[in-house]
């Protein structure tokens, strides 16, 4: 009887304890069971929404639960845009995991309650701050547009903006008064509330108010000389009137009118760069933009790049840090105080903006604690010269785009009240530059910012197109250097594209790095180094490159030096010396047809020096060519060689040729002493009053004839693409979707790798910019050595191809001359130092010395095999017979498999499943019985041999040394399995196998180092 109680206490105690199981958990039995809406219901603790478009039938799918989830959570329908594919998006973001159209299962809808379960906690709080999933900020801020030209008000936006005008160090406009550069501040009303400290995306772009009509025209030029050092007055600060007023209040008397506004000289609306950052805003990052010096409602004058235009740029990184002052105009001197900042500030931007930021890394400031610059300029002197030469047809640059810049021109009063001492200013830095000609000097130490390369402090990550013609490729590679110099992180990112940044919103397009998007990259980059997110993006490798041969692929590299080179001489030109000259009226040579007619073979105004490429190659860095050479003179002919560039806008960060000036009309004053600043008459000049002769030099990859191979050729400026998705590049927080593309190759027979130019007046000239300050005066017939250095690149060449070595005078669109002259090359001296990815570089355990590094080099090399680890080859390491059938899968290219293989120990999941397959369909293989193929297991010596026997034979391959081929010298050739007899003749007849001290070892197991050394030599056999 106590028994029968108890045990009915016990079933008591049970009935209640069921009863008090939350609904959620009693859901939860089954983690395979379907979810249903009354699911949701019972874990939601309410019915569930749905948007339109979810059916929210009797099983719910997983992207319909996401959905409900998300809107539970407290997400707006209008910040998570359309249903699913938005939704899917944010779902995905958050981390959430799933496939969207399968049936949601318990054990889905647990791990998606538990992300949403955090958002609804990010969204509930009392204070809503950014929120770090997945390693990045969320969209989970408000958005409200300000492109409004009247009717904004930041009573009811989502996103306060305002202008403040920050003090800088100097008075460039000579008006007695420290400048002030005006910035407009954009962030999250939580964060102007005072609920966070937002930190910054920061963009210093002199475009963004607004350009003017002017492009090399000089009718607002004057025609007096300017001090330029007085540029660098610094009078006493401003005295502040009061206590700072606080974000809010001054932020309501904003005026949407100030940043968007109609430019009738540039036919658009500014600020241009107005919704460019709202990816960052909706995630609760501040976005400040600042045009600088002399654009409009700034102070000062646009000096196109000089360390003052730094200056004031870091002043604005200094307010945000709270070590400046800045005012709410410019006339009351009442402060405001950055109250909203978190002091922590981030960079990008494309071109010009990518420029600014890389200077403002070698000012050290204090708050900037990462740069992401796109297609920057490291040094102004290589943007439009090299080695001693002009490449922009005019000289004379900065004075022309610091013009175009001058929105001050906007505003008439304001124009007027500097317009005559600016035109001055902007006559001096044209006669500085013309006096250059070409060369380095003081005009262009002021606007290099790799001289301060010691002072930087914060990492980077430098994002590069490998086909930009406008910035060129040595300017990521001057910054890479600037980096390394001062030992501090940097990654490079490097696309085949030309002169953007993979996502490109003035064009509304964007395009996957590596698989992932590239604004979701950079967030986790900004995310890491702003906010402190633990996400393990400072690991990303070194280098991370898109594949010339296959956009779809991207390759990484542990560095992007490179100690490895290979040769390309002209010992074998066949005359002792080439004789190449300017005139190209003669080959009717233009800007049009000049590659095509130059990569043909040697012309009278051309040098081509060729050679093989034996194996796929992987060119990294720079080419160095080197030569002996003599200039002759020539004849004054009726017109100026080359044509005038067409001015065709693309857009400000393009450049356009300015004019059409004589190349050499200009000379260097410390070469003609006596007659500073005058030019000399160019027509039948002698050579040593001759100046800017430009020599230059070209890589190209030419297919075997008949043949074709797919490249990136910009037209003209941009790789063409085409639109994978429409709205397919997700931007979140309801911000408008960008097109997802992708870039096209073209099917070429010739792509030009990298170009160079060099005056044959700056022998002395190097790599390092400030080396092109000297010259000399020519003499006819003297020999001078030149080293020429071609733009950087990454690029992938073909085995069977030929890299050409081109030598020719000047650029069609890059040079004009009135006068011919000839350069007589020595082709003994002729070579080009190719600098190539070594694949062996990052193995601790091969080195150069190895017996097996060749062959372990052309193994990794065409892809046959690859490291154990990073940094591990494993050379003594045994192969499996899986992975010798891998390899021999690779070499034959990875044929189509339909089906598996018979042997019931080969999963088809496994990476090696096609590879035994295809070779035992083929008879390659036959198993180690009817049934296995023993995946796993060491392959032996004589196993390996049989296999390649066999897959000689399937490549129709000529076996038959094996029949005279005695392998009884070795001391235990009666070792050797039956089966294997025939294959090891062969294979020590056709010099695949010599054996280890005298023997052939059978039944060793066979090595990696081994096995590498076997596939070469069995590729060098079989290829005969």
């Amino acid at each position: 009887m106590k028994r029968t109680k108890q045990l009915l206490s016990l079933l008591l105690a049970l009935v209640l304890a069921l009863s008090l199981v939350s609904p959620a958990l009693a859901a939860e039995t089954d983690d395979a069971s379907g979810v249903t809406a009354d699911t949701l219901t019972q874990l939601l603790g309410q019915a569930p929404t749905f948007p339109e478009g979810a059916s929210a039938s009797d099983g719910i799918t997983n992207q319909e639960a996401a959905a409900a989830l998300l809107l539970w959570a407290g997400m707006e329908e209008s910040q998570l845009g359309a249903y699913p594919a938005d939704y899917n998006s944010m779902a995905d973001s958050l981390g959430m995991t799933y496939d969207p159209e399968a049936a949601c299962t318990q054990e889905s809808l647990t791990a998606m309650k538990a992300v949403a379960d955090q958002l609804y906690d990010a969204l509930h709080a009392d204070k809503l701050e950014p929120l770090f999933l997945n390693g990045m900020a969320q969209p989970i801020f408000p958005y409200t547009s300000g492109a409004a030209e009247e009717g904004y008000s930041n009573e009811t936006s989502d996103i306060i903006r305002f202008f403040v005008y920050v003090e800088t160090n100097y008075d460039t406009d000579g008006d007695g008064k420290l400048d002030l550069v005006k910035a407009l501040v954009q962030l999250p009303r939580a964060a102007a509330e005072g609920d966070y400290q937002a930190a910054t995306i920061y963009e210093a772009r002199p475009y963004i108010t607004g350009c003017t009509p002017f492009w090399g025209e000089t009718d607002e030029y004057g025609t007096d000389g300017y001090d330029i050092d007085s540029l660098y007055n610094q009078p006493a600060a401003r005295t502040p009137a009061g206590e700072a007023v606080s974000t809010l209040d001054h932020a309501a008397q904003a005026d949407s009118s100030e940043w968007y506004y109609w430019n009738e000289y540039e036919d658009m609306y500014d600020y241009e760069d107005l919704d460019w950052y709202d990816y960052y805003l909706v995630r609760g990052f501040a976005v400040v933009e600042c045009g600088g010096l002399g654009t409009l409602g700034s102070d000062g004058f646009e000096t196109c790049g000089t360390d003052l235009e730094i200056d004031a740029f870091k002043c604005v990184i200094e307010w945000l840090h709270g070590d400046r002052v800045a005012y709410t105009d410019k006339e009351s001197n009442i402060p405001i105080e950055a109250d909203w900042s978190s002091g922590s500030v981030g960079m990008t931007g494309r071109s010009y903006a990518g420029t600014t930021q890389f200077g403002l890394a070698t000012t050290g400031v204090e708050g900037l604690k990462t740069i992401v610059p796109v297609a920057g300029i490291a040094s102004w002197y290589e943007y439009t010269n090299s080695q001693g030469i002009s490449t922009g047809r005019n000289p004379a640059y900065s004075d022309i785009l610091a013009l175009y810049c001058a929105g001050r021109y906007l505003d008439p009063l304001d124009w007027a009240s500097i317009q005559g001492k600016y035109g001055n200013y902007l006559y001096q830095l044209q006669l500085d530059q013309l006096a250059l000609n070409g060369d380095y000097g003081d005009h262009w130490a002021t606007r290099d910012y790799t001289l301060n390369a010691e002072n930087i402090q914060c990492p980077a990550l430098i994002v590069h197109g490998l086909n930009d013609d406008n910035v060129r490729t040595k300017e990521f590679d001057l910054m890479y250097q600037a980096y390394e110099e001062a030992g501090v992180p940097v990654k490079l990112l490097l696309h085949q594209d030309g002169h953007l940044t993979p996502t490109y919103p003035s064009q509304g397009i964007s395009f996957l790095v590596n698989g992932q998007s590239y604004d979701e990259l950079l967030n986790q980059w900004f995310s890491h180094y702003l906010y402190g997110v633990d996400n393990d993006v400072e690991n990303l490798p070194a280098v991370t490159a898109q594949s010339n041969l296959d956009t779809k692929q991207w390759n990484t590299y542990s560095d992007w030096k490179t100690d490895a080179s290979v040769t390309l001489t002209g010992e074998n030109a066949g005359e002792a010396t080439s004789t190449i000259s300017s005139d190209y009226d003669a080959l009717g040579v233009d800007r049009n047809n000049w590659k095509d007619v130059f990569t043909a073979g040697s012309t009278a105004s051309s040098a081509m020096y060729t050679m093989d490429v034996t194996s796929d190659t992987v060119i990294k860095g720079t080419v160095a060519v080197s030569f002996r050479a003599a200039t002759t003179n020539g004849e004054e002919v009726t017109a100026p060689r080359g044509e005038t560039s067409a001015a065709a806008a693309v857009d400000h960060d393009t450049f356009i040729d300015p004019s059409s000036l004589d190349h050499d009309n200009f000379v260097n004053p410390a070469v003609n002493a006596g007659n500073e600043g005058a030019t000399v008459s160019t027509p039948n000049a002698d050579l040593i009053d001759r100046d800017g002769l430009m020599v230059s030099a070209m890589l190209v990859d030419i297919a075997p004839e008949g043949e074709t191979f797919p490249a990136c050729n910009t037209a003209p400026t941009y790789v063409n693409k085409t639109v994978i998705q429409e709205d397919g590049a997700w931007q979140g927080g309801g911000l408008q979707n960008l097109k997802l593309v992708e870039l096209n190759t073209t099917d070429v027979s010739y792509k030009v790798i990298a170009r160079g130019w060099m005056d044959l007046c700056n022998p002395g000239a190097g790599y390092d910019s400030a080396s092109a300050a000297s010259k000399v005066s020519l003499k006819e017939g003297q020999y001078y050595d030149y080293t020429l250095y071609l733009q950087p690149n990454l690029y992938e060449v073909e085995a069977g191809h030929s890299l050409a070595l081109v030598v020719y005078a000047y650029e069609p669109g890059k040079a004009a001359y009135t006068q011919n002259y000839t350069i007589t090359l020595d082709n003994s001296t002729v070579s080009a130092s190719i600098p190539v990815d070594d694949p062996m570089a990052s193995f601790t355990d091969v080195t150069t010395g190895s017996w097996f590094y060749d062959a372990a080099k052309y193994a990794v090399q065409a892809g046959i095999m690859n490291g154990t680890s990073a940094t591990t080859f494993s050379p003594n390491k045994t192969t499996t017979r899986a992975m010798a059938v891998t390899m021999l899968y690779r070499m034959e290219g990875e044929p189509a498999v339909s089906g598996g293989s018979a042997f019931t120990d080969v999963p088809a999941n496994q990476y090696y499943a096609e590879a035994v397959a295809w070779a035992a369909a083929n008879d390659i293989v036959t198993g180690t019985s009817a049934t296995t193929f023993s995946p796993n297991k060491d392959i032996t010596r004589e196993q390996l041999t049989a296999i390649l026997y066999r897959y000689a034979q399937y490549k129709g391959c000529d076996v038959s040394v094996g029949e005279d081929t005695n392998i009884l010298s070795y001391g235990d050739a009666e070792t050797v399995s039956t089966y294997a007899i025939p294959a090891m003749q062969w294979a020590v007849g056709a010099g695949i196998i010599n054996g280890i001290k005298d023997n052939l070892v059978p039944k060793g197991n066979a090595t990696r180092a081994q096995m590498a050394t076997m596939l070469m030599r069995f590729d060098a056999v079989t290829a005969q």
